[in-house]
């Protein structure tokens, strides 16, 4: 593990990364559509469909349905142990079962996976810091591709029956790491307690999200099958090296981090699968063009898969709600990719020329994203703030009215004092509001830094940032004009 500011994480963040790389690398190389299924079981159907596909309809039901009634968040670790339990029997077992079992096995896993994820939601949105979520949920998808690749070039080097045997391995360290992970009393809450309810839930919030992520991957689906074909045929490198400019991406954004805006990466990402459609629409019929396709594609999917799962954190540690905000939204991210790909094999049959569809869905995606996300960043930029203001130290409680104002909402509290200072067209970012708050209580530099789990440089890099957008030059000087007119002059303009 790298130390300093470079990936200077908790011992819970630490055990985040390592299950969750090796459960989701799991999930991607088996059940998934993954290359052990496809080698083990490459003609395997149930009702007339790939046998992924249980799995894929289960998964999504159980996210549905955990999302509607799953409400004790103290039950996360349960969920992810008994769950993860029953994913490795299962898997331990199909080995030895015959085929007309195996739909019985896939529709279970589909159900302890999304099990799984759900329980994991909690720790992930509560105890990771705004500020390196970011680059932790990057750490956490290369991860999971790493172990997808491995697996993918063992299945053409090992026998079927020993590639299905050491699938299992993956589930076996997620679990012996998960014993790692500290209980619940443990845990270091960075802000005021997670599982507290912030504020009234965003009815609102929830519809537009599973909305915009549905559009998004019904689009991703619908371009994966149509151009999926064409990638084999264009060249065989293609299908086993595709992955490569994914975890480039990923790469380049965990070097930046919490550098980078959240929404810089939706609208980069709807960007390339523009670019993409268009690519495919001019240039299929070319090696060179279904080269620029795929990397354009990869890169897309990279940036937007990164922004859902970071949102997600985001609006479940803004509003309290985990296990519903996951659940909901990736049960429209899974249903929306298999109805895309329904809707591309019809479209292929009836239609011809399918390029020149693509980029209807092209235009789709891109118009879906500068109508929806604006709305989105401001309602959370919001809600974050008033988050912080009314847990702040001085304030008398959370606000329970959503309809409320941003100035109704911060109130008088120092957070909210501190936010009116904003100079014009400035805001912060989830790592300097994170700042902000704890400044606001009066931490010293190198508590704040132990708080977030990041160095006293990096902590000195955010501040030069954050005194200007406030118009002053140092942190007396924020203080002093927050508390200047109250009962904390004296202890912070005259200390």
């Amino acid at each position: 593990m790298l130390s300093g500011d470079i990936l200077s994480i908790s011992r819970a963040n630490r055990s985040i990364i390592l299950t969750l790389s090796l459960y989701f690398g799991w999930l991607l190389s088996f059940p998934f559509f993954g290359p052990v299924l496809s080698t083990v079981a490459p003609s395997l159907e149930h009702l007339g469909l790939p046998i992924s596909n249980v799995f894929v309809f289960f998964h999504a039901l159980t996210y549905l349905l955990a999302g509607l009634l799953l409400k004790d968040i103290k039950l996360w670790k349960m969920l992810m142990f008994s769950s993860l339990g029953i994913t490795i029997v299962i898997v331990t077992a199909l080995p030895f079962s015959p085929f007309p079992l195996w739909p019985g096995a896939m529709a279970i896993l589909g159900v302890s996976a999304a099990v799984y994820v759900i329980g994991w939601a909690f720790p992930y949105s509560a105890y990771v810091s705004l500020g390196s979520r970011l680059r932790l949920m990057a750490s956490v998808i290369i991860g999971a591709n790493i172990v997808f690749i491995i697996f993918n070039l063992l299945s053409t080097r090992i026998s079927p029956s020993l590639l299905l045997v050491l699938s299992g391995i993956p589930l076996w360290f997620a679990l012996l790491t998960m014993l790692y992970f500290p209980a619940y009393g443990e845990l270091k809450v960075i802000l005021p307690d997670p599982a507290n309810k912030r504020t009234v839930f965003p009815v609102p919030v929830m519809l537009i999200i599973s909305l915009f992520v549905a559009g998004l991957y019904l689009c991703a689906g619908f371009l994966y099958k149509i151009i999926k074909p064409y990638i084999g045929t264009a060249s065989p490198l293609l299908i086993d090296y595709r992955y490569l400019p994914y975890i480039v991406v990923l790469l380049i954004v965990w070097h930046f981090g919490e550098r980078l805006q959240r929404y810089f990466l939706v609208y980069l990402g709807v960007s390339l699968l523009g670019l993409a459609f268009v690519s495919f629409a001019l240039i299929y019929r070319s090696t060179a063009g279904m080269f620029l396709t795929t990397v354009l594609i990869e890169a897309a999917f990279a940036c937007l898969d990164l922004f859902i799962w970071t949102t997600l954190g985001d609006l479940a540690f803004i509003y309290g709600s985990s296990f519903k905000f996951f659940g909901l939204v990736l049960a429209a991210k899974l249903s929306s990719i298999f109805v895309g790909g329904l809707i591309s094999v019809n479209l292929l049959q009836v239609v011809g020329y399918p390029h020149l569809y693509t980029s209807l869905f092209a235009a789709a995606a891109i118009f879906l994203t500068y109508t929806v996300v604006p709305w989105l960043n401001e309602r959370m930029q919001k809600d974050l703030y008033c988050f912080f203001s009314s847990y702040n130290k001085y304030s008398e409680g959370p606000q329970e009215d959503e309809n409320a104002s941003m100035e109704d909402c911060l109130g008088q509290s120092p957070f909210g004092r501190a936010i009116e200072l904003l100079l014009p067209e400035q805001k912060l970012t989830p790592r300097e509001t994170e700042i902000v708050a704890l400044l606001l209580q009066g931490l010293a530099n190198g508590e704040i830094a132990a708080q977030l789990h990041i160095s006293e440089n990096t902590l000195k890099t955010h501040l030069r940032k954050i005194y200007p957008k406030f118009g002053v030059a140092q942190k007396k000087e924020l203080l002093c004009r927050v508390f200047g007119d109250g009962k904390h002059m004296m202890t912070h303009c005259h200390m």
